[in-house]
């Protein structure tokens, strides 16, 4: 064990979490009051504020769980097994909900012998109906699912308890909007600032406490007071995620595995439950060509630019109950670029722009010449990482050290408060042996230790590139940490300052920043700016089965660049607004995709340049394409990018100490409905009426005033809390070095679930831009 752990984070990487869903609905579970059920000290509490070194060790301390003797032990329950693939359909247990649906909860509590955190265990009610519209638009989708749910009497403690309303999500996904209604109670959701919530107290959901709750990053849950037996229960939630883009495709999966004792029996009862539509908007003209490996499907519309599709019910005895994955292949001979444009919405606005997107799609790797890298890995191995994060991000370093090709160069620096550098002589040629020799390096230096200091190493990595770089490669530097630092506005800093100097030295390519943040504790707007500013790539993973593999998919996208120093050519300075800035790098396995606002639109024609490995320029004059308004399409385009612009914004509101740009985060994440780090989303109990005019309102421009709306007032709205990973980090835990804060997949993390306290499982710029 690590002496620098406390005893409760060993565990959690020496056994690591798991959660169990209970399907069998004739043992119902014990309902847990509010006093037996409090929130349990065997996980940090995230904070958005930074704190003192000399605090974190207070915490620690105070956190500290209590022994408990043999004798005071509860006994430990059947352990189940963990679920497979979602191919595999529902399982008895998995780690989270498998679709949106509710839920009645209780709490396992912690041992500290098998287990170190508590474990949520989910009983599912009976499943009436459920329905998916997805609109896969560019890269977005966003999702809007309709559920109707009855609650048998055997799994209701009493008549009128709290059940849960859950949804299992992609960690990169956002909740918009949740609305949910039971005989004549109607509970409606509403982002507002964080400066109008120190009211809100939650009473009408069994909350006491305005402070806001976290949310976990693959589970969104909220509880449905006052249900009572056979009673149906409909609720609709709304969110949207970027796709995921695999082997040339942009692909979305849907969480529709329905637990099995809450279906009934037979392919048919499943397509009288389910409905699952889709439909997919291109910035390319033509047909969009849509695959779904796991359901068949029909045709419902088409036309240029825009495909519709569902679930085909003439083969309902062909469906399977796991989750509907569609396919929207991309890839072809050559490099495609397109670019689609939108008017300003009808009726008063206060932005009159027009939204516009630039699409650039990579072609297959055998139809290019990507170009050499040189590639510095910079591996955070201080104590935090100890256990799962350690050998997870390992585990993907390697995957990244087996795709180097004999044309590239390398090194890796180990670094907490010192650094080990795998060669002292610079940049190593990537010949097999080489690679072997690193491979074998990483398993006895790359070991938790130490503290964090991301500058030194960051600096030794650019002034290797400069100096060793080969001549016609991109110079890369990954950078994987779990921490924050106090100095992350002077890292930005130095990064500016080293492509300047790359530049003003005349170095054919900048050196290229990726970031990946493990955990909470890491301040995701500096690695997002960080990457920004480097025109990389950044990612982030908050549970420890994801870290490999998301990390593995962020080396394995930028193995291969094939434009770079890309160009857009707008011409003038109308209002244009641009994300993201500078234009990242085309990859084969990342297509670039900006958007942005100007005055009066694009120009009917665009220029986008860039070099190619050979060193020849590339350039491609295309159409803009307008948007075709498709009865079929409800989401305008300015919000399909509009996750993207509130972070950049935020990223750059935080570097530049700049509190307009917060307000400005504020205005367009209340007008859209996206919940920031400066707001938070809001449930409250509301009638009809009141609904009827707080939409009257926002209609007509008017701010809302929510306790105006609200069953209760003030104390009856619940706080549900900022984003999931949306933080500014925490400099105290890092120092020292708490646990990277990983939410296991079966802890709670201050969600409000069943009326308790329960924790889940864990920019612009003018003329050629």
């Amino acid at each position: 064990p690590h002496p620098l752990l406390p005893a409760r984070h060993r565990l959690r990487t020496l056994r690591g979490p798991s959660a169990r869903v209970v399907t069998n609905a004739s043992l119902p579970p014990p309902f847990l009051p509010p006093s037996k059920c409090t929130k349990p000290s065997t996980f940090p509490k995230p904070e958005s504020a930074r704190t003192t070194q000399a605090q974190a060790k207070g915490r620690l301390k105070k956190e500290s769980p209590t022994k408990m003797s043999k004798t005071a032990r509860p006994p430990m329950p059947h352990r189940a097994r963990r679920s497979g693939s979602s191919g595999d359909g529902a399982p008895p247990s998995s780690f989270k909900p498998t679709c949106p649906g509710i839920y009645i909860t209780r709490l396992e509590k912690a041992d500290y012998v098998e287990r170190d955190y508590d474990e949520t265990i989910y009983t599912a009610a009976h499943c009436v109906s459920m329905k998916f519209r997805v609109e896969c638009h560019l890269s977005t989708a966003f999702v809007t699912a309709y559920s109707q749910w009855v609650v048998s009497p055997a799994l209701l403690q009493e008549p009128g308890a709290s059940v849960a309303f859950a949804v299992p999500l992609d960690p990169g996904a956002t909740v918009t909007s949740i609305s949910a209604t039971t005989g004549k109670k109607r509970i409606e959701s509403c982002v507002v600032p964080v400066a109008q919530t120190k009211e809100f107290k939650g009473v009408r959901f069994g909350r006491t406490d305005p402070a806001p709750l976290a949310t976990h990053p693959e589970v969104f849950a909220l509880t449905i007071p006052g249900v009572r037996p056979n009673e149906p229960v409909d609720v609709t939630v709304t969110y949207f995620q970027p796709l995921a883009f695999v082997n040339g495709a942009y692909v979305f999966e849907a969480p529709t595995t329905i637990p099995p004792d809450s279906l009934g029996v037979g392919p048919l009862r499943l397509s009288s439950v389910l409905s699952f539509v889709a439909t997919v908007r291109s910035a390319y003209p033509g047909e969009v060509p849509i695959e779904c490996g796991t359901h068949p499907i029909a045709l419902v519309q088409k036309g240029s630019g825009v495909t519709q599709v569902q679930l085909d019910p003439a083969h309902a005895n062909n469906w399977v109950n796991r989750n509907v994955e569609i396919r929207m292949p991309v890839w072809s001979d050559h490099i495609v670029a397109a670019a689609v444009q939108q008017p300003p919405p009808r009726g008063p606005a206060h932005d009159t722009r027009s939204a516009f997107a630039i699409a650039l799609a990579p072609p297959r790797p055998e139809c290019c010449a990507p170009f050499p890298r040189s590639v510095v890995f910079l591996l955070d191995r201080s104590g935090s990482m100890f256990g799962q994060p350690m050998a997870s991000a390992n585990e993907a370093l390697l995957t990244g050290l087996r795709s180097l090709t004999p044309h590239d160069r390398f090194n890796i620096v180990a670094f907490d408060n010192l650094q080990e550098y795998l060669s002292n002589e610079g940049l190593v040629q990537a010949v097999p042996e080489a690679v072997e020799r690193a491979i074998a390096w990483v398993s006895t230096h790359c070991t938790a230790r130490g503290t964090t200091d991301i500058m030194t190493p960051l600096q030794g990595a650019l002034a290797m590139l400069a100096k060793s770089g080969a001549p016609g490669s991109i110079p890369f530097v990954f950078l994987i940490t779990d921490g924050a630092v106090e100095n992350e506005r002077e890292i930005c800093k130095v990064t500016q300052q080293a492509q300047g100097c790359a530049r003003a030295g005349g170095m054919a390519a900048l050196p290229r920043v990726c970031t990946f943040g493990i955990g909470r504790y890491c301040n995701h707007y500096f690695l997002k700016m960080l990457a920004t500013i480097g025109r990389g790539l950044s990612d982030a993973a908050f549970t420890p089965d994801r870290i490999a593999r998301q990390m593995t998919a962020l080396l394995s996208a930028a193995c291969s660049p094939v434009l770079t120093d890309v160009q857009i050519g707008i011409s003038g300075d109308a209002g244009l607004e641009i994300y993201p800035f500078p234009v990242p790098d085309l990859f084969v396995g990342s297509p670039v995709m900006v958007s942005g606002k100007i005055q009066g639109g694009l120009p009917p024609v665009v220029e986008i340049k860039g070099r190619l490995a050979n060193g020849q320029e590339w350039s491609n004059r295309i159409q803009v394409m307008e948007d075709l308004g498709n009865n079929a399409l409800d989401v305008p385009l300015d919000k399909v990018f509009i996750k993207q612009r509130i972070d950049l914004l935020t990223g750059k509101a935080w570097l530049q100490r700049e509190a307009i740009l917060e307000d400005e985060v504020v205005a367009l994440s209340v007008q859209y409905g996206v919940p920031s780090v400066h707001t938070n989303m809001c449930a409250f109990e509301t009638t009809k009426a009141k609904q009827a005019s707080m939409e009257a309102a926002r209609k007509s421009g008017k701010s809302i005033r929510l306790a105006k709306y609200a069953v209760g007032g003030a104390a009856g709205v619940l706080v549900l809390g900022a984003m999931a990973g949306a933080d500014f980090g925490n400099v105290g835990a890092s120092a020292a070095n708490m646990g990277s804060s990983l939410v296991g997949a079966g802890e709670s993390f201050g969600a409000s679930i069943a009326g308790l306290d329960l924790d889940f499982p864990d920019i612009g710029s003018r003329s050629c831009i």
